[in-house]
């Protein structure tokens, strides 16, 4: 990992661990969505884990699919918005690929909009500070 390359979009493999949400040990890589101003700043980042897509999976709201013509993986995978989490940059190793594509980005943070239910939250405050105004 060059320490000027970006970190956001990039999809590594963690070193020497098993991915977040990773029943079996294995290290399936992971996806880095954090903003790029803060990857710099700290010494972690906010993941995404990535699985392989299994032959009729269903992909949930709350998760994306990334084929592997868009993501330089080797197969097919979902993203589980579900099993977000911040880890130390330390542990990230080998850089997979990254998710370049702006339709695909729009469909992670979408999924991660559903996970954290931010739409109805934006809502929520705008309905609260108008009451508090009035």
């Amino acid at each position: 990992m060059s320490p000027n390359s970006p970190l956001q979009w990039s999809v590594f493999v963690l070193e020497g661990r098993k991915s977040p949400g990773s029943e079996s040990g294995a290290q399936p890589p992971v996806l880095v969505v954090s903003r790029e101003s803060a990857n710099d700043a700290l010494p972690v980042v906010t993941v995404l884990p990535l699985v392989g897509l299994k032959k009729g999976r269903r992909i949930y709201p709350n998760e994306a699919f990334l084929p592997t013509d868009s993501t330089e993986l080797e197969y097919p995978a979902v993203l589980m918005a579900h099993q977000i989490r911040t880890i130390p940059k330390s542990w990230l190793s080998m850089r997979k690929g990254s998710v370049e594509d702006p339709g695909l980005r729009s469909a992670v943070r979408e999924a991660v909009r559903v996970q954290l239910d931010l739409d109805s939250g934006a809502h929520d405050r705008t309905e609260t500070a108008t009451r508090l105004e009035s």
